[in-house]
């Protein structure tokens, strides 16, 4: 782990003062190139999971965090999570198509709020916008050891980010790495990019490499089985902005989503959608007279797992706070995922999910 007591090293956006310093600057230049090029020139083309295999002269292996076959160096980049807004006038949002991994939960007042996770290395040119922390998301954030990007929090959750001694990435401190977008007004114009969050990583001495255990991940199932009807997911968090709809697509084995009832893109249009959603049923109840929520994430409960256009019934199991998150079906069997995007859909219990 590394040493987090001094806080974020200096990183100066620009020139410096004396000759000799222009030396460094050159020095941080050529790594900072070297780092964005590795983005540009990484394929997005997802295959499936599978052990080690040679691809056009190149070792490829499962990428840890979503199964995808990757370069054997990509395979395990060190997880940041970040915390994303969506509340109506946020949308829409920028990178969470690009997530790997995606919790959605409900923040207050009916609203959800996303932690998207990502470890892939690609080039994202803008994330967020950007909002707070909330307490039980520290559960999910605890269980990669990832970098936590927010800006500020809820006094519960900021309490226990240091108490838990999370990696914490608050842009109240580290304002360097973000920025705000003048076309929209704050609170709701927080950013960071892919390029920013590598120099945090370098300048927090992040290890080079993730520590979570992996999901179990799998070949999709053959196109010949997979149904030919029309299947669906619904999803009633709270009122019709916020009810979320999955259609699923035959030919790509993957699930696109909808918000609102219009299909969720990006800002530069780019669907969002998942090879794998999780439906997580929580007990879910008031926390404080701010409406904030406390919901029990650890302990069993109920999940559905959709992937091939079928539903697993199982339950989901989370011994502490900083354990995986598993999944079992009926006969106590780990649930294997598809390789690639990874929704995870946390339901309070009593909300009503329908499916087809």
């Amino acid at each position: 782990m590394p040493n987090r007591t001094n806080g974020v090293k200096e990183y100066t956006w620009g020139a410096k003062r004396s000759k000799g310093k222009l030396i460094a600057v050159l020095a941080i230049v050529l790594i900072a190139g070297a780092t964005v090029a590795g983005f540009l020139f990484f394929s997005r083309e997802e295959k499936s999971a599978g052990p080690t295999v040679n691809v056009n002269g190149e070792e490829m292996i499962a990428r840890k965090i979503d199964g995808v076959l990757v370069p054997v160096q990509r395979s395990n980049l060190f997880p940041v999570g970040v915390m994303i807004e969506n509340l109506v006038s946020s949308r829409p949002p920028s990178g969470l198509s690009e997530a790997n991994v995606v919790y959605e939960a409900l923040a207050e007042g009916g609203i959800t709020r996303f932690l998207a996770l990502y470890a892939s290395g690609y080039e994202i040119p803008k994330i967020g916008p950007i909002r707070s922390a909330r307490l039980y998301y520290l559960d999910w954030v605890q269980e990669y050891g990832a970098l936590y990007a927010h800006v500020g929090g809820s006094p519960e959750a900021l309490q226990q980010i240091a108490a838990r001694e999370i990696f914490d990435f608050n842009q109240f401190f580290n304002s360097q790495y973000f920025w705000r977008d003048t076309d929209r007004s704050a609170p709701h114009n927080v950013y960071t990019s892919s390029e920013k969050l590598t120099f945090a990583l370098r300048d927090l001495e992040a290890q080079s490499e993730g520590g979570y255990d992996s999901w179990a991940f799998k070949e999709d199932a053959p196109q010949s089985s997979r149904p030919v009807e029309g299947k669906t997911i619904e999803i009633d968090f709270s009122s019709i902005n916020y009810r979320v709809s999955y259609q699923y697509d035959l030919t790509e084995n993957t699930y696109i989503r909808s918000l609102g009832g219009k299909l969720h893109v990006d800002s530069d249009d780019r669907q969002v959608k998942a090879k794998n959603v999780i439906v997580q049923f929580v007990e879910t109840s008031l926390s404080d007279g701010e409406g904030r929520l406390s919901m029990k994430t650890t302990g069993e409960g109920r999940v559905l797992v959709f992937r091939d256009g079928a539903v697993i019934e199982g339950t989901w199991r989370k011994d502490s706070s900083d354990a995986r998150t598993e999944f079992f079906d009926s006969t106590n069997t780990a649930i294997e995922l598809n390789a690639g995007t990874i929704w995870v859909e946390v339901v309070p219990s009593d909300r009503e999910v329908t499916y087809t």
